[in-house]
């Protein structure tokens, strides 16, 4: 599956979760390897980390969709 196929099933999921999505949830709503959507997540400019999730011994980031305009300038 390349990039972009990746990156728009991951945006149609977190567009349908308003509150977020952890990668793994991310991973297993849409039945890939977590290290994959990680990879994407980190590739996708649209999506940001909206807070961090505690685990027993971790943290989770939960990532939600930006909505930015088109005519956004860069930062």
């Amino acid at each position: 599956m390349t990039i972009t196929v990746l990156s728009k099933r991951i945006r149609d999921a977190l567009a349908q979760a308003p509150d977020g999505m952890t990668a793994r949830e991310l991973a297993t709503a849409l039945d890939i390897e977590p290290s994959q959507i990680s990879r994407s997540l980190t590739l996708m400019p649209d999506v940001y980390i909206d807070r961090w999730l505690k685990s027993k011994s971790k943290y989770a980031a939960v990532h939600c969709l930006a909505f930015v305009p088109e005519d956004c300038p860069h930062p």
